[in-house]
């Protein structure tokens, strides 16, 4: 089982990523680098405690992107576009941390 803890981090910094890429900021080089990073945690927090950790991260991702409120919207921006083009973000990431655990397998 994962560490919730492990969790919670990457599920806060890809949510706070999502909603700067919402509100139209460039965050793909710093997306990017906290991909890898969390690949490598993972694959250590797998090693040490359990197997599943950015699996776990995945799924809570998926769980994160269906919320209908947070903070940072934008004050000229229409808050449902912001609201999915989140949702859509956070999916994505979601996808893009489990290709790179098939890539790794």
């Amino acid at each position: 089982m994962a560490e919730e803890g492990f969790v919670r981090l990457y599920v806060r910094d890809f949510s706070s990523l999502a909603a700067k890429a919402a509100t139209g900021q460039e965050v793909e080089p710093a997306l990017a680098k906290r991909i890898e990073e969390a690949r490598s945690h993972a694959a250590i927090m797998d090693a040490r405690k359990s197997p599943g950790h950015l699996d776990a991260v995945s799924e809570a991702l998926k769980v994160e992107s269906e919320r209908k409120t947070f903070r940072d919207t934008g004050a000229d921006s229409n808050p449902e576009e912001v609201l999915e083009r989140r949702r859509l973000f956070l999916l994505q990431v979601a996808d893009r941390l489990k290709e790179g655990q098939r890539a790794d397998a």
